[in-house]
This record gives structure tokens, C-alpha cells and sequence, in this order.
């Protein structure tokens, strides 16, 4: 575990413009790249250099997570179930919760199959497609569960990712692309129904209020979730959201910005800045997806390089989320971390590749990889808290995508599956 260094931050508020067009969005853009001094904060200060991974350490990962997931799949083909819990579980009342645990997990394991070098694969393509066609059939008929939780906002965002994940290869005129834009504009309006009425945004629990319309606690996180995966199904497939719930969902992640960098966990959290949870040792997980969220649709708001700040600052203080990894009561760590912050955070710092400049990604991606890669387990999955039975599942696609985001810095091209005579792949 790296060392955790402690330091104070000072900097300056976020600009809160409005929505732009896309030719102002492209030349604000621009002018945001060329701006590589503006920061939120001091510059971070770099850990030492890690080697990369050998391209034959990843095969070996990417190997043992495909086999993994492709041995513990549910008889209609998806992943993770209900069982195996513990003293303590989270809230997730039955049956909504669990169809939406089990559907957001399958999401992400069709995300990391298809982002991951294996993708063309025949097994690897038949366990995808299978997924994808259970997606399109189940998560129009999700609903919400019950008067405090609104798990089906996971289950929505990631399966319209996984539309997109799916489709992204695929010629626009054929006829499963078309299959899947149908399903994800489905998704878009599933999910528009289910921002808070009343300050924009997602949330999954509203503990507080009891409405039919959403009312409660939106989160930071869930509401760059969304909002990223509502960029993905513009950029591949051109469907929008509604115009008023982006835009009041936008103004609700911003105003859970802090002017130090930091994402605050839920809105009632603004007036709780200063707790550890809010600071840059709890909201590691949180600041790579909620400032490419605001750069996806306002790219004036902030610059690549606090991005880049923010992405430092999981490579240098990852010790304060590994500390809670596998701690069975959530937010009992250090700086209220809980366990299932630590491959949310890894996820988007490997979208964020994508985003950084292309002279310093090799360092970026070794860092990543020699962060998680060492994690994976003994059976191929990877893993951060225990959730019934899909922490295994949601962890591992998780995984899978940011080490793809890795191959493809440091690698590139595809690679299949061994063939394994001692092993049968069968369904439970």
C-alpha cells in the first residue's frame, strides 16, 4: 500500500456557465486544452515511476476475469443473485432491489467484456449478446422498488453504457445497432423519470421525503454516472435527454463542487464541506467521474489539467480507498471511505485516458495497472465489498474496463481465449 500524504488545498471556485452549443462547446473545449495552468489547487506533487505491466501479465489478467465471469453466469445468462449475505447488508428491498443489483452488475460485465482486448471472441460474443438481449428485455420494466430506494438508477445508467459499449463497433445501419438505440432511448427516458424533482440530479435513496416523483438526496456520484452515460448515447447513438433535466442536473453537480476540487457526497453534504468524507481523502473516488461529467457538457468549465490534478491524486493516495476495501461496514474506514468506492474511483480514472493528454499516458496507465492488477484474485474476479453476490460480478466488469483502457495505452490489438480442457464453462 502506497504511503498516505496529508496536505492542505486552497483554490478557486468552478465558473458555472450555462450549457453550451456544440460549436461553442468545440471552441471552449479547445481553449480549455490550451489551458494547461489553470488548477483548482497547487500542483500535486508526482509519485515515483512504475514499470508496465508485461504484455503477458495482462493476457494472463484478462484471461482469468473472462473465464471468471464466463463460469459464473446465471442460467438466463446475467449476473450475480441475492445470497450470501452477511450481518450487515445494505438497504435493498425485494424484489426491485435485487433485479436492479443484478442487472447493474451484468451491465458492467458486458462493459468490461466488450471494452477488454477479448472481445471478438466466439464465447466472449455469444456470453455478451445473451446479456444484452436479457438488458433489453428486463430494464424497461424495472421499476422503482419502493418509496425510499431508487437502485434502478444504477441498473439504467449502466445498461445504457452497455448499449453503447455493444454498439460502438457496430455498422449504424445494421439491424442489431438499431436494436440497441432503441433500447438505450428506452433507458434515457427510464432514467430522465427518475431525477429529483426537486434539485436535478440522481440519487438511490430518499429516506427523508416520501413522494410519487422523486425528492430527496442526490448524489454527486450518481449523477456523473448519469450524466456520463447520457454523453456516451449522444456521441454513438445521437439520442438526448431532456433538455431540463440535463441542465438541472448539471447545476446540481456543480453546486457539489468545492472550490478545492473535491466532489461533496450528496447535496445535504454542502453544508458539511470539511468532514473527511467531502476532502480530497474521500471523495478520491468521486472527482475523476464528476469533473468528466461536467467537461462532457460544459468543456469551458474546467480545465484537462485539474483532471489530471485529480487523477494524481488517486495515484498518490490510494492507501485511504484501499484501506477500506472488503471492510464489511460500509463508510468504516479512514475519511468515511467504504469498500465499494475503490473500483467506482478506478473506473472512471480509466475513462479518464481517454481524456489526458497522450504524452503522459504511459505513466498514467502503469500507475492504474499497478494499482489494481495486483488485486485480482485467485479465481480471476476482482472485488472490493460484499454485496449479497454481486460484488464479485460488478467489481470484476469494473476491473476489466480500466485495465482494457490500459491495454489499449500500452498494448493494443486483441487477443482470445486459451482453450481450457480441464475446465467446463456451465451455466448455474
Amino acid at each position: 500500500m502506497r504511503r498516505v500524504i496529508l496536505w492542505c488545498l486552497a483554490g478557486l471556485a468552478a465558473i458555472c456557465p450555462a450549457v453550451l452549443s456544440t460549436t461553442e462547446a468545440a471552441q471552449a473545449q479547445r481553449q480549455g486544452q490550451a489551458d494547461q495552468g489553470k488548477r483548482d489547487s497547487i500542483p500535486i506533487p508526482k509519485i515515483p515511476e512504475v514499470p508496465p505491466p508485461a504484455r503477458e501479465q495482462l493476457e494472463t489478467a484478462f484471461r482469468k476475469a473472462a473465464w471468471f465471469l464466463l463460469q459464473h453466469r446465471n442460467k438466463d445468462g446475467t449476473w450475480g443473485d441475492h445470497t450470501r449475505t452477511k450481518g450487515l447488508n445494505v438497504l435493498c428491498p425485494y424484489p426491485q432491489g435485487p433485479r436492479s443489483f443484478r442487472l447493474a452488475s451484468t451491465a458492467l460485465c458486458v462493459i468490461g467484456l466488450e471494452e477488454s482486448p477479448l472481445w471478438n471472441d466466439p464465447e466472449i460474443r455469444a456470453a455478451s449478446d445473451r446479456a444484452l438481449n436479457v438488458l433489453m428485455d428486463q430494464l424497461p420494466r424495472l421499476k422503482r422498488g419502493d418509496t425510499i430506494t431508487l437502485l434502478s438508477t444504477w441498473a439504467q445508467a449502466y445498461g445504457l453504457e452497455a448499449y453503447c459499449a455493444a454498439a460502438r463497433r457496430l455498422p449504424k445501419d445494421s439491424p442489431r445497432f438499431l436494436q440497441l438505440k432503441e433500447a438505450a432511448a428506452k433507458a434515457i427516458e427510464a432514467t430522465d423519470l427518475l431525477a429529483d424533482e426537486a434539485y436535478g440530479g440522481w440519487g438511490y435513496y430518499t429516506f427523508e421525503v416520501f413522494t410519487q416523483k422523486t425528492i430527496g438526496l442526490p448524489t454527486s456520484f450518481l449523477t456523473s454516472t448519469v450524466l456520463l452515460a447520457y454523453k456516451e448515447a449522444l456521441d454513438v447513438f445521437g439520442l438526448k435527454s431532456d433538455p431540463n433535466t440535463l441542465k438541472r442536473a448539471l447545476k446540481c453537480l456543480k453546486s457539489q463542487r468545492t472550490p478545492a476540487g473535491t466532489y461533496v457526497y450528496s447535496r445535504d453534504h454542502r453544508y458539511y464541506a470539511t468532514r473527511p468524507i467531502n476532502r480530497h481523502i474521500g471523495s478520491l473516488a468521486r472527482n475523476p467521474s464528476g469533473d468528466m461529467a461536467i467537461m462532457s457538457w460544459e468543456p469551458q468549465t474546467l480545465s484537462l489539467q485539474q483532471l489530471e490534478d485529480n487523477v494524481e491524486r488517486l495515484w498518490s493516495r490510494d492507501g485511504w480507498l484501499a484501506m477500506a476495501m472488503k471492510k464489511p461496514v460500509p463508510h468504516e474506514s479512514f475519511a468515511q471511505n467504504a469498500g465499494y468506492f475503490f473500483y467506482y474511483g478506478y473506473y472512471y480514472a480509466g475513462r479518464a485516458l481517454n481524456w489526458l493528454p497522450k504524452e503522459h499516458l504511459p505513466r498514467h496507465a502503469a500507475q492504474l495497472s499497478a494499482d489494481i492488477l495486483h488485486l485480482q484474485e485467485k479465481d480471476g474476479s476482482w472485488w472490493d465489498y460484499q454485496l449479497y453476490n454481486y460484488h464479485k460480478f460488478y467489481g470484476t466488469g469494473y476491473a476489466l474496463y480500466a485495465m482494457s483502457q490500459v491495454w489499449n495505452v500500452l498494448q493494443g490489438g486483441e487477443i482470445l481465449l486459451d482453450p481450457r480442457n480441464d475446465q467446463t464453462i456451465v451455466d448455474r
